[in-house]
């Protein structure tokens, strides 16, 4: 059985590639946008002020989808740090199984 999504709610899902388990795709309503390695971590601990900016910088089709969709910068920021959460309790995980 497939492990669940990193994050999903009604609107926003966010995974891993699957050909590219560094790298996460995020789902806004069906259409999925790439995050390279590392940016979810960096979009995560990026401060509430910052983060729109920072999103245009790595993949401005990400703000278009979420103003179209009507979800707040806010809201995707939540979501983004929820999965950074998410994959750092998996992790964690991980590593107490493997002792």
């Amino acid at each position: 059985m497939a492990e669940e999504p990193l994050y999903q709610d009604e609107r926003i899902k966010i995974d891993y590639l699957s050909t590219s388990p560094q790298d996460h795709l995020v789902f806004i309503e069906g259409e999925s946008y790439l995050l390279q390695r590392g940016l979810l971590k960096e979009l995560a601990k990026t401060p509430r002020g910052g983060i729109e900016s920072k999103i245009d910088n790595f993949n401005c089709d990400i703000l278009f989808a979420i103003k179209k969709e009507g979800i707040s910068v806010d809201g995707l920021h939540v979501a983004l740090c929820q999965t950074y959460a998410e994959e750092e309790s998996r992790f964690i995980e991980t590593q107490k199984s493997k002792k």
